[in-house]
């Protein structure tokens, strides 16, 4: 048991390592930065759920519980975001839309290791919460 808890505990790890890249190659072929932008704004929203996500991802990797929490919210207001936001066309061979594809894979396998394996016991309770 204790040997099955280790392979998980680095599988997570790696996930959130792997998760880390791709969400730096998903900022890198953002295709929205391709195009000149006139205006000089600073997407705030966009930089406090970067933020979000990478506090999320650290707590994760030292197994807080309030890691759990903050990832599942960001799941949870990606979905929304998703499905509420804007409409876009993105070519099918698109090395973005390939990412995209890649981190939602990578965000499902992390959510199932934290809440459904053996590992989800080392994530201390949090009272009311998850």
């Amino acid at each position: 048991m204790e040997k099955e808890i280790k392979s998980q505990k680095t599988a997570l790890r790696v996930l959130i390592i792997l998760g880390l890249v791709v969400t730096s190659c998903l900022v890198l072929l953002n295709p929205a930065t391709v195009s000149p932008v006139e205006t000089k704004q600073i997407n705030y929203l966009a930089i406090i759920g970067l933020l979000f996500y990478l506090i999320s991802l650290t707590l994760l990797f030292i197994f807080n519980s309030w890691g759990k929490i903050f990832f599942t919210l960001y799941v949870l207001e990606g979905l929304i975001a998703r499905w509420y936001g804007p409409e876009y066309a993105e070519p099918s061979d698109s090395l973005f839309l390939l990412f995209t594809y890649i981190e939602g894979m990578i965000e499902g396998a992390i959510l199932a290791l934290i809440f459904l394996a053996p590992i989800s016991k080392l994530f201390k309770s949090v009272k009311g919460h998850l």
